[in-house]
């Protein structure tokens, strides 16, 4: 019987392996694998001041764990590593495989065939591998209102998404999902993932499997992607909030000129505010929660935040902004990953 937490990790005993990341969840699988006395030999991050230069979602300081490890950790000269200082420090400590979670950048080719098994990363999408691969699947998903994610352990190249895949674990996107419980759902996958994997990878061992069908990408989302058009049906404006919530930049909107961020909000009912325009606040309550009107119903505000001593109020409107260039916006959905709902 499977005991949560009781795992054995069975690598090699002189195995070396780099683990590189700079997020909260890589921290969190980072540390279940030193519980488990995984050969990590180095740590490579970023510190604070790159992280805020590269705009980094999730971003968590390693120093600490290398500390309490007694690990060197190897800041690179850049984010994406393409100083020729970074390629030197890796042809200089041979090891044998690095684990890339969390890391929001391509690695160098270079830097890759330093490591004698190649280095592991990780990427998903509701349809699996080949298709979603490029930037935010989970966010997007969450937009998509998919039911599902489909994430890989792949061998890296120099590609966007495009390694060799060595296993894969499935997972629900429930309705009750927002951005966070996501990450939650991704660590415990990789987890398992490299638990059960590592040790064949090292040992040569692994048979790896070419990513097959049709190649897909998802765009780049920006911080003003996460503006509410308030003709958007309910579903669709409390997808956009669940998929960008802390800890990305968050859905926001304005009334009177004030931003308005909303950080959680739940459909609340088809049956109230029918003769309502949509964005005008209907009920507002002391607890400071509101109720939106909506094209096909009303929208429940519970977490939010305003600039100076702005408060809800009943007939206040949020204001649409003319027309919205957002890249999730209706005519480009065609372009991200197809329409229809993935094979079952």
């Amino acid at each position: 019987m499977y005991v949560p937490g009781d795992r054995t990790l069975d690598v090699p005993e002189d195995a070396e392996i780099v683990y590189a990341s700079c997020t909260r969840p890589g921290h969190e699988v980072l540390e279940s694998l030193l519980e488990h006395d995984a050969p990590v030999s180095e740590i490579v991050s970023i510190t604070p001041e790159m992280a805020e230069r590269g705009s980094v979602c999730k971003y968590r300081s390693f120093a600490e764990i290398a500390e309490a490890h007694d690990l060197p950790i190897y800041y690179p000269q850049e984010y994406a590593m393409e100083d020729p200082a970074d390629l030197d420090h890796f042809q200089t400590i041979d090891a044998d495989c690095m684990i890339v979670n969390g890391w929001q950048r391509l690695v160098p080719g270079e830097i890759l065939d330093t490591f004698e098994r190649g280095a592991l990363g990780n990427h998903g999408s509701a349809f699996g591998l080949p298709r979603g691969r490029g930037r935010s699947p989970l966010n997007w998903s969450l937009v998509e209102d998919l039911d599902r994610f489909l994430l890989s352990v792949i061998q890296l190249d120099p590609g966007a998404d495009s390694g060799e895949v060595v296993t894969t674990r499935k997972f629900d996107l429930t309705t009750y999902d927002t951005i966070e419980t996501l990450y939650h759902k991704v660590t415990m996958a990789i987890e398992e993932m490299l638990f059960e994997s590592l040790g064949p990878v090292l040992r040569g061992e692994v048979e790896y499997g070419e990513q097959r069908g049709e190649v897909t990408y998802y765009p780049k989302r920006n911080p003003e992607d996460g503006e509410i058009h308030w003709g958007n049906t309910t579903r669709d404006i409390y997808n956009q909030v669940r998929a960008v919530t802390d800890p990305y930049p968050g859905a926001f909107t304005f009334h009177d000129g004030t931003p308005v961020e909303i950080w959680e909000a739940t459909p609340f009912s088809d049956e109230f505010a029918l003769d309502v325009e949509p964005g005008v606040i209907v009920e507002s309550f002391e607890l400071g929660d509101f109720v939106v009107a909506t094209p096909d119903g009303t929208l429940l505000v519970t977490d939010w935040e305003a600039e100076g001593s702005w408060e809800p109020a009943p007939g206040r409107r949020f204001e649409s902004r003319g027309e919205h260039d957002r890249v999730d916006r209706y005519e480009h959905r065609e372009h991200l990953t197809g329409s229809g709902a993935p094979d079952a």
